[in-house]
């Protein structure tokens, strides 16, 4: 997987659990320190997570560090995400905030309605 596209693939991650919090990228860059327009540049790929960074928007969105990278294939010519990480990033690219708020609720409800079968 190229940088690129390693980039990309971390902005969707951090775009779909902004959006699943109610996070605005405003509110998001205030609390780790950088422009709003610098979320927008990590959420589309065009810029790279620091760690530093990285680690200030866990902290802030109670999320693991680990939930970023986990399941994103780096080495080359592999390419493919997870399924989990998958849905994530295209969670996080449907433009109307109620849909992804009303799917988000629905995947935990089916979440815990099979934790308790």
């Amino acid at each position: 997987m190229k940088d690129q596209e390693l980039n990309l693939a971390i902005g969707q991650r951090l775009r779909s659990v902004r959006t699943a919090r109610g996070i605005t990228q405003s509110e998001l860059a205030a609390h780790i320190g950088v422009a709003f327009q610098q979320v927008q540049k990590y959420e589309n790929g065009i810029n790279r997570l620091s760690i530093a960074v990285m680690l200030r928007l866990c902290s802030f969105m109670k999320v693991d560090a680990g939930w970023f990278v986990s399941g994103i294939e780096t080495e080359a010519g592999a390419g493919v995400e997870d399924e989990a990480a998958y849905l994530t990033g295209k969670i996080g690219c449907i433009s109307d905030e109620k849909i992804r708020r009303n799917l988000t609720k629905l995947i935990h409800s089916l979440t815990i309605a099979d934790a308790a079968s």
